[in-house]
Order: structure tokens, then C-alpha cells, then sequence
């Protein structure tokens, strides 16, 4: 595997009068300004890809990522929080997320992920990505069970999100118990995903995780923050 968000300004003019026949100098206006964060902007595409940051952003980003992928999960630790804090919350550039699922644990993972606010996206994204190791590991012990083969599919689905700490980890993160198991009881979500892996593996014919699109081109090579740190640089000129 490849390493596979506008608000109003508010201006406050404070004057300081003049006392009897004496002309005072007037202060320059205090402004306090209110700057946009386009973290909190987001939308959904035809196909169900969420995007987050400013629909005229100069530079469109698109990664197709899988939560399971290790590379991915590198990209994450060392991108996400450069790459929000100086070019997404700034308005400079956009990104949609395709989520390339490849594997039942993926599938949960991302799934749940898309059921949080537009301002928890991409944060649980880079949580899930740095403690990868941690729920892997535990939701395939849980499939070791011996029960779990007996199980329903869906009743498999939702044991070993539980073994993976996932009920607990989207609830630090507000997610209430009856929003969680609506989330993993939603049908039509979970085929709008499978749907995006296989557009992504068969129609985009992406060569792995991650795998990065910039304003419609995709990108080869990227597989540190300094890659692809230098890539939005050079479209934003």
C-alpha cells in the first residue's frame, strides 16, 4: 500500500469626545474582526464524499484514504493539523475525502466517522489514524471469537466496533449512544460507502492509499507532509 471551513467582519469604532474648547486628537478606530474559519464549512458531493473548507478555495484537494491504511495514517500525523491550521481554515484550499474502504473494520470506522459534525470530521479522522495500531488489534481479536462466526453480519459489525472502543471514542467526541447505533444501523450510508470504494478502486483506478488529487490531477509521489506541502504550494502561486 502506497501513503495511500463567511462570517461577518465586526467593526467597533470607539470615539473619544472633545472636552469644552479643546480639540483632542481622535483615536483610530478599534476594530475587532471576526475572521472566517472554513473549518467549519462543509458539503456533500453527488457521490456522498464529504468536503470541508471553502467551495471557491483557488486549490480543490482530493485524498482517497482508508482508515486502516499505515501510510494513510502516517500522511495523517504528519498533514492533517499543518494542513488545516495554515491553507483549509484559511480558505486557500478545500478537501474531499473519498474513503477507499477495503476492509470491514475500515468500513466502521469510516462510517461512524461521517456521522460527526462538519467541525469533528476531520479531527476524528487524524484520532482514528493515530491510535490505528490500538483498535486494529482489538477488533480483530474480537473476530477471533468463537461466537463471532455464528453471528449476523450486522450483529458481527457491531460487536467488534464495540471490541474497538468505538462506541466509547465517538462518545468523548459528543456522539450520543442513540446517534451511534443509528449510525451503525444506517443501510443506506453504509452502501453510499461501498459504492465510494469501489468508484474509487475500479472507475478512478487509484494505485493505492493514500493517494492525492490536486485540482483535478493526481498526484504522484506524496507520501510525506513535505510532498504535499510543496505540491499546494506550487498551485496556489
Amino acid at each position: 500500500m502506497r501513503l495511500s471551513i463567511g462570517g461577518a467582519v465586526i467593526a467597533l469604532m470607539l470615539m473619544i469626545p472633545a472636552v469644552a474648547m479643546t480639540a483632542r486628537p481622535t483615536r483610530p478606530a478599534a476594530r475587532a474582526a471576526t475572521a472566517h474559519n472554513w473549518l467549519a464549512t462543509a458539503s456533500r458531493t453527488p457521490e456522498g464524499a464529504i468536503v470541508i473548507g471553502n467551495p471557491a478555495a483557488k486549490v480543490k484537494l482530493v485524498e482517497y484514504l482508508s482508515m486502516t491504511c499505515p501510510h494513510c495514517a502516517m500522511l495523517s500525523g504528519e498533514a492533517m493539523q499543518p494542513l488545516q491550521r495554515d491553507y483549509i481554515a484559511k480558505g486557500l484550499v478545500s478537501i474531499e475525502v473519498r474513503h477507499a474502504v477495503r476492509d470491514g473494520y475500515d468500513l466502521v470506522a469510516s462510517l461512524l466517522t461521517r456521522c460527526q459534525p462538519a467541525r469533528d470530521y476531520l479531527p476524528s479522522i487524524e484520532a482514528l489514524f493515530a491510535t490505528q495500531r490500538d483498535w486494529m488489534s482489538k477488533g480483530e481479536a474480537a473476530s477471533q471469537d468463537p461466537s463471532f462466526a455464528a453471528k449476523a453480519p450486522d450483529d458481527q459489525m457491531v460487536f467488534v466496533a464495540k471490541a474497538a472502543g468505538f462506541d466509547s471514542f465517538f462518545a468523548k467526541r459528543g456522539m450520543t449512544p442513540a446517534r451511534y447505533a443509528a449510525c451503525m444501523a444506517n443501510v443506506p450510508a453504509r452502501e453510499q460507502l461501498t459504492q465510494m470504494a469501489a468508484n474509487s478502486w475500479e472507475r478512478d483506478a487509484i494505485p493505492g492509499t493514500p493517494t492525492v488529487m490536486i485540482n483535478g490531477k493526481m498526484q504522484d509521489g506524496i507520501v510525506h507532509w513535505a510532498d504535499l506541502d510543496t505540491k499546494l504550494k506550487a498551485a496556489l502561486r
